[in-house]
């Protein structure tokens, strides 16, 4: 399996979401994105943040937040991990969802 085929969606979800954040007053340095696609053939997107100490982390992980980022996304779910350093995790494609979204 090769992630190449999502290399479109991860730039356009790596410049979008600072762009999103910014509006909203966030000013995060992105310091690395990943893609990659599982074995299953789920493709995901980590960027990792970092935000200066006068922030507050969680103003990231905001519900609101992550709404705005997965609708500018065109819905792609997007999530937010603070357990090891800032990231979000775009899921860009997975089988699983587009199987269930073919029985409607």
């Amino acid at each position: 399996m090769s992630a190449q085929r999502y290399l479109p969606a991860a730039s356009y979800a790596a410049q979008t979401i600072p762009a999103i954040l910014s509006q909203r007053g966030l000013k995060p340095f992105i310091s690395r994105c990943v893609l990659t696609e599982t074995e299953r053939g789920a493709a995901w997107l980590f960027i990792a943040i970092e935000v200066s100490p006068q922030e507050h982390p969680e103003d990231y992980g905001a519900s609101d937040v992550l709404h705005d980022l997965s609708t500018a996304l065109q819905g792609f779910p997007v999530v937010f991990s603070n357990s090891d350093g800032l990231r979000y995790a775009v899921l860009l494609g997975s089988p699983n969802i587009l199987k269930r979204l073919d029985r409607f």
